[in-house]
C-alpha cells in the first residue's frame, strides 16, 4: 500500500502541466554603438541569466533594435542577421562578441533604454 501511494504522489507531480511563471514581458528598445559609432545589420541575442527566454533582437542600418522581453539579467552576444549587408557589418565586431559570456551582462529593466557599448 505505501509502494502504491508513492507511486501515485510520483506519478502526479510528474504529470504536471503548469510551466514555470516568467515575468511579464516588456517592450525594449536599445541601441549598438562601438567607438561612438552604430552598429548594424546584426542580430543581438539577449540569454537570460534567471527569468525570461533567449530573445534575438534583429539590428537595423542605424544601430537601434526592439523587441518584447522579460526584465532581468542577460548576457548577450552578436551575430549575422538576415540582411544581405550582414556579412559585412559583422566584420566591425571583435570575434568575442560572438559567442556568450557570462562575465558580460546587461540589465534590463521596464522603461529604460538598452544601450550597448563594444570595445
Amino acid at each position: 500500500m505505501r509502494n502504491l501511494l508513492i507511486a501515485l504522489i510520483v506519478a502526479f507531480v510528474g504529470c504536471s502541466t503548469s510551466a514555470p511563471q516568467m515575468g511579464a514581458s516588456t517592450e525594449l528598445k536599445g541601441n549598438i554603438k562601438k567607438a561612438g559609432k552604430p552598429i548594424g545589420d546584426v542580430l543581438l541575442t539577449l540569454q537570460p541569466m534567471g527569468d525570461g527566454h533567449v530573445v534575438p533582437l534583429t539590428v537595423a542600418v542605424d544601430g537601434t533594435f526592439k523587441g518584447e522581453v522579460v526584465p532581468g539579467k542577460y548576457a548577450y552576444y552578436i551575430g549575422k542577421s538576415a540582411s544581405k549587408a550582414s556579412e559585412q557589418a559583422i566584420k566591425q565586431v571583435d570575434a568575442k562578441y560572438y559567442e556568450g559570456n557570462m562575465s558580460r551582462t546587461v540589465m534590463v529593466e521596464s522603461g529604460k533604454d538598452l544601450v550597448i557599448t563594444l570595445d
